[in-house]
């Protein structure tokens, strides 16, 4: 697991122009706990270090306490080190954990927010996870914008409400029935 974390970092950061990784350091005593690692990068110019802790699961129950944690340990290993919590997925719940506790966050399904420096990095995927809580849209608003013919000309039964799931792509919105 730490191995593809810190893969799945080194994609990220290499993404951004302005970010170079200098190394990555797995042993125990350079991470913040035992499961973790420190990356050290160039910002402009800068060095930063960005404390890692990598966890099997992102479950949200006992979240808050290892980011907390993590956070603590990483202003031990330097001023200004950035903490970054690893899982293979986290929710958009746990992810907001993170981000009100001011931890970066990185799922190896290609979700991550990571502020190293001046720099910020946002990234959302597409998760072949199932939402908890489908909504309902009107499928009369959706036929208008796709159909040729005239709204007063449309039968009733295309007014019907039916219910369809929304997948977030990006800053767009794709509706699936």
């Amino acid at each position: 697991m730490h191995r593809r974390a810190a893969e799945a970092l080194k994609l990220v950061l290499a993404q951004v122009s302005t970010i170079k990784l200098k190394d990555i350091r797995h042993d125990s005593a350079a991470g913040p706990s035992a499961g973790g690692f420190v990356a050290h990068v160039d910002v402009f110019g800068h060095s930063h270090l960005l404390a890692c802790q990598v966890e099997s699961n992102g479950q949200l129950v006992g979240l808050e306490k290892q980011v907390e944690e993590l956070r603590d340990s990483a202003a031990r290993l330097a001023p200004g080190a950035t903490p970054v919590f690893i899982a293979p997925y986290l929710s958009p719940e746990a992810q907001a954990i993170c981000k009100a506790r001011a931890s970066g966050f990185l799922d190896l399904e290609g979700n991550a927010r990571i502020a190293v420096g001046e720099v910020f990095i946002g990234k959302r995927s597409v998760s072949s996870r199932k939402f908890e809580r489908p909504t309902v849209l009107i499928a009369e608003t959706f036929e208008a914008r796709v159909s040729p013919v005239p709204r007063e000309s449309q039968s009733k039964s295309l007014r019907a409400v039916r219910p369809v799931h929304h997948v977030r792509l990006g800053s767009g919105t794709v509706a699936t029935a």
